[in-house]
């Protein structure tokens, strides 16, 4: 098995566990809830200690992030759209020419590391988790966090500006 292979299926069985075990169990949703706070991400560790070394905030955060995304919302089953993709449908939802949305996207593309977007990721994505048309797909969102560089960044991008597929014609703007 590759070390490709083995971080997809570790992302994947971290988002099931948290959607299936929400489910059922109020007090473990409670501590994930609490898993992306400074001041209360201890409550969650007992869960998180399977998942990651806690001594490791590159690896305890950016799940303590996905996590409690994933509890507040309630989500049952991992969605579909990628971080761009859904910030765009938001952009979309606004009836005014309101630009926060962009100005949320650019903030988080001036992030250097994963650190600092764990911090500036978390109102984002309560943010767009009140979007009624939004899916999120979790399990990219943590591996973008967990792998975030300049091709995240970029992904992201085309995400919400709506680039052409690889293999589509290159157009010039008129």
């Amino acid at each position: 098995m590759t070390e490709e292979t083995k971080n997809k299926d570790y992302i994947a069985s971290f988002v099931t566990y948290v959607t299936t075990k929400i489910q059922g169990d109020t007090g473990f949703r409670a501590a994930m809830t609490r898993a992306d706070n400074p001041d209360t991400e201890s409550q969650a560790w007992r869960y998180l200690v399977h998942f990651c070394d806690l001594g490791n905030p590159w690896q305890r955060l950016p799940l303590g992030l996905v996590g409690a995304a994933i509890a507040r919302k309630r989500v049952t089953q991992d969605g579909t759209q990628q971080l761009g993709e859904a910030l765009r449908l938001c952009k979309q939802s606004i009836q005014d020419d309101d630009d926060s949305v962009e100005r949320k996207l650019r903030r988080l593309l001036a992030c250097d590391s994963s650190l600092e977007l764990v911090q500036v990721l978390r109102p984002v994505l309560q943010f767009v988790q009140k979007g009624e048309r939004v899916s999120l797909n979790y399990a990219q969102l943590l591996r973008d966090v967990l792998y975030f560089s300049e091709r995240v960044k970029l992904q992201w991008a085309k995400q919400y500006y709506g680039q052409k597929q690889e293999g589509d014609a290159c157009t010039s703007p008129e």
